[in-house]
C-alpha cells in the first residue's frame, strides 16, 4: 500500500514529523517510503535512541530491509547511511564500513561515526574486513573525526582505534594500517602509542606517508629538529609532493623561524607554482624578515586580489592598517536619496504613533528595496489607529529602465504600477525565512558567511529557492537594535549566499537570474558572491566578467546607480583581469569613492 502524503508532509517535514511519517508508512506496508523518512530523521541526529531503537526492533523481527534501501543512481546520502547501518546489523562489516565511508566523505558534518561505537564490539572477525575498504574508509572520515567534540569524540576515537588495532594484529605487514593507527592515537593525544605505530609503519615501508607520520609524532613531542628531518626525508621520497614542505614551513613559522620557514614554503611553491597556501606564507615570511614598505606593498596588492584566500586573510590582513575591504569584511550602507532621508527621520525619531505623513520627492526612480526599507520603518508604527503614511513622488524613470529584466531568465521580484512597486511573490515559508535570519544575524565576513551558509543550507533543498527569492522582498521582523535598511540589506545578502550554496552550478543560476532581472539591491549581493566563487578559476572568472560587462550596460544614464560600487569592488577581486582593465576599474572606483 502506498502512503499518501498530507499537505503538511509536502512542506519539508521536521525530523520528528519524518519519524511519524516513517511509522505510518511502515504500518501501511510501504517499507521503502518508511525507511526514506527514517533516514531523513537520522540524518539530523544519528545517535537518537528512539529512532535507532525502532530500526533495530524492526530488524530483530527478521525482516530483510536491504531491498528497501536500494543502491540507485543519484542515491540520497541519508538512505545509503541507513543501508550501511543495516549491513552492520547483519554482520557484513566490510560493506558497512565501505558504504558509510562514502557517505561521510560527502557529508562529514553529519556525525554518522557514532555508529562505529555500536559496531566495534560486534565485530567478531576483522579478517572479513578488507584492508583496502578500511584505507578508503579512513581516507574519507578524517574531517568528520576532527569535527566531533567532547565525550562523543572520545568514544568514536576509542572505537576506531580498537578496530585498527585488531586489524594490525592480524595484518602485521600492512604498513598503512599502522600509519592510520598512529594518526588516531595522535588525535587521542597518546603520543607514545602514536610514535610506536608510526615507527612500525616506517620500518615496514619507507615512503612519503610513513615519513610524514614520523615527522608528526616528533612534532607532537616538541622535537623540531627530528620532525624537520623526517619532513625533508618525505620530500626526497616523493619530490613531486609539496604537502610535506608546507607542513615543515608551518612548523617553523609556529616557532618564529622565518628564514627556515621561507625556504620550506619556496620549495613547496617550486613544486606547485602559485600555491594558495605557500604564496601568502612566503610574503609573510619575507615581510617579517625585513619589515619594509616594499614588502608591505606586495602584501597589500596580493591580499586585495585574493580576498577569498583564507591563508592570506589569516597572515596578511593583520599587517595592513585599515585593511577592511568593502563587501569582503563589511557591507557598505546603501546611499540612495530615500535612505539618506530615512536616516534623518530615524535620527530625529519623530512621534509617528499618532500618524502623520512623510512626503518625499526624488528625481529618478531608485531601487525598490530603498522604498521597501522606508515602508518597513513606518510599519513599526502600524499598530496605531492612524498609521503614518509615505507620500512619494518620483519625477523620472532612468534609462535603461530598471523595472525591466535584461534576459528571459531575469528575476522579477516586483510588480510595478507605474513607478510604484509591490512584492511579486507571496511570503516565504518559515523554514526558509528562519535559515536566512540565522545567517543575517552573524557578523559579516565573506569567507565566514560562505562557510556558514553551506552549513545552514544542509537544512534546505533546491525546492526552497523560490522561498529564498521571496525573502528578498518579505524580510522577517528585524531585531530592535538594527535599522530597517541595514536589516533588509543583510537579509538579502544572506538569502543570496544561501542560494549560491544550494545551486548545483557555477556561475550560480539563481545569482545570474538576479543580475539579469529587475534592478534592485540583491544585485550587489549577487556580484559579491559570484566574484568570490570565481576567484582562482580562470574559466569561471571569464564567465563572471562577461556578466559584469552586461551589468555595466545597464548603469543608468542619469541618477544614482546603487550597484556600481559593488560591481567594481567585486570585479577587481578577479585576479585574471588584465592590467589595463584593472587600471581602468581602479580609476572608476576611486572616482566613486571621492564623490561619496
Amino acid at each position: 500500500m502506498e502512503h499518501v502524503h498530507t499537505e503538511e508532509e509536502h512542506r519539508f517535514p521536521s525530523p520528528e514529523q519524518d519519524f511519524e511519517i516513517y511509522k505510518a508508512a511502515r504500518s501501511e506496508g510501504d517499507f521503502q517510503h518508511a525507511l526514506y523518512h527514517l533516514a531523513c530523521a537520522l540524518s539530523t541526529d544519528p545517535s537518537n535512541t528512539e529512532w535507532l531503537g525502532s530500526l533495530n526492533e524492526w530488524m530483530n523481527s527478521g525482516e530483510d530491509l536491504l531491498p528497501y534501501v536500494p543502491v540507485e543512481e543519484n542515491n540520497y546520502f541519508a538512505v545509503m547511511a541507513v543501508r550501511a547501518y543495516i549491513y552492520a546489523r547483519v554482520n557484513n562489516f566490510n560493506e558497512a564500513f565501505g558504504l558509510l565511508g562514502q557517505v561521510i566523505k560527502v557529508k562529514p558534518e553529519v556525525p554518522y561515526l557514532v555508529w562505529v561505537c555500536e559496531w566495534e564490539p560486534q565485530i567478531a572477525n576483522v579478517d572479513e574486513i578488507d584492508e583496502n575498504t578500511m584505507l578508503v574508509f579512513f581516507g574519507g572520515v578524517m574531517r568528520s573525526v576532527d569535527l566531533l567534540e567532547g565525550n562523543e569524540r572520545r568514544k568514536v576515537l576509542a572505537a576506531l582505534v580498537s578496530v585498527l588495532r585488531k586489524m594490525c594484529e592480524t595484518r602485521p605487514k600492512a604498513y598503512m594500517l599502522f600509519w592510520l593507527l598512529s594518526s588516531m592515537y595522535r588525535r587521542q593525544e597518546d603520543v607514545l602509542a602514536a610514535f610506536a605505530a608510526a615507527k612500525t609503519a616506517y620500518k615496514l615501508n619507507k615512503c612519503w606517508n610513513t615519513a610524514i607520520g614520523m615527522a608528526l609524532c616528533f612534532k607532537a613531542q616538541g622535537n623540531i629538529r627530528k620532525a624537520a628531518g623526517f619532513y625533508k626525508k618525505a620530500g626526497r621520497l616523493d619530490p613531486g609532493n609539496e604537502a610535506g614542505y608546507l607542513d615543515l614551513g608551518d612548523m617553523y613559522l609556529e616557532n618564529d623561524l622565518y628564514k627556515k620557514a621561507l625556504k620550506a614554503y619556496i620549495k613547496a611553491a617550486e613544486i606547485r607554482p602559485g600555491h594558495e597556501w605557500a604564496i601568502p606564507s612566503i610574503l609573510y615570511c619575507e615581510y617579517m624578515l625585513k619589515k619594509d614598505a616594499e614588502r608591505l606593498g606586495k602584501i597589500e596588492t596580493y591580499y586585495k586580489a585574493n580576498t577569498s584566500n583564507g591563508r592570506a586573510r589569516q597572515l596578511l590582513k593583520p599587517l595592513l592598517p585599515g585593511s577592511e575591504l568593502p563587501f569582503v569584511d563589511y557591507i557598505p550602507e546603501p546611499q540612495e536619496a530615500t535612505i539618506n532621508v530615512l536616516r534623518q527621520v530615524a535620527e530625529q525619531n519623530p512621534d509617528l504613533e499618532s500618524g502623520g505623513t512623510i512626503s518625499l520627492t526624488i528625481n529618478h526612480l531608485e531601487a525598490p528595496s530603498a522604498i521597501r526599507a522606508m515602508e518597513l520603518y513606518l510599519n513599526k508604527f502600524g499598530r496605531s489607529a492612524n498609521p503614518p503614511k509615505l507620500n512619494l513622488t518620483i519625477n523620472n524613470v532612468p534609462e535603461p529602465d530598471p523595472r525591466q529584466a535584461i534576459a528571459e531568465n531575469g528575476a522579477m521580484l516586483w510588480n510595478y504600477d507605474g513607478v510604484n512597486a509591490q512584492p511579486a511573490m507571496p511570503k516565504p515559508s518559515g523554514q526558509a525565512a528562519d535559515a536566512v535570519r540565522r545567517l543575517a544575524v552573524t557578523p559579516y565576513q565573506i569567507e565566514d558567511w560562505y562557510r556558514i551558509a553551506g552549513e545552514i543550507a544542509q537544512s534546505l533543498t533546491t525546492a526552497h529557492l523560490p522561498d529564498l527569492f521571496a525573502v528578498l522582498t518579505h524580510p522577517p521582523e528585524p531585531p530592535e537594535q538594527i535599522s530597517s535598511w541595514r536589516w533588509l540589506q543583510r537579509i538579502q545578502y544572506a538569502a543570496v549566499f544561501l542560494m549560491a550554496r544550494l545551486s548545483p552550478t557555477k556561475p550560480s543560476e539563481p545569482l545570474l537570474s538576479l543580475c539579469y532581472g529587475q534592478s534592485d539591491w540583491p544585485v550587489n549581493a549577487a556580484v559579491t558572491v559570484l566574484a568570490y566563487q570565481a576567484q582562482g578559476d580562470p574559466e569561471l572568472e571569464q564567465a563572471v566578467s562577461a556578466v559584469f560587462l552586461q551589468l555595466v550596460e545597464r548603469i543608468p544614464n542619469e541618477g544614482y546607480c546603487f550597484f556600481s560600487y559593488a560591481l567594481l569592488c567585486s570585479w577587481l577581486r578577479l585576479p585574471s583581469i588584465d592590467d589595463k582593465q584593472r587600471e581602468q576599474l581602479e580609476q572608476w572606483k576611486s572616482d566613486l569613492e571621492q564623490r561619496e
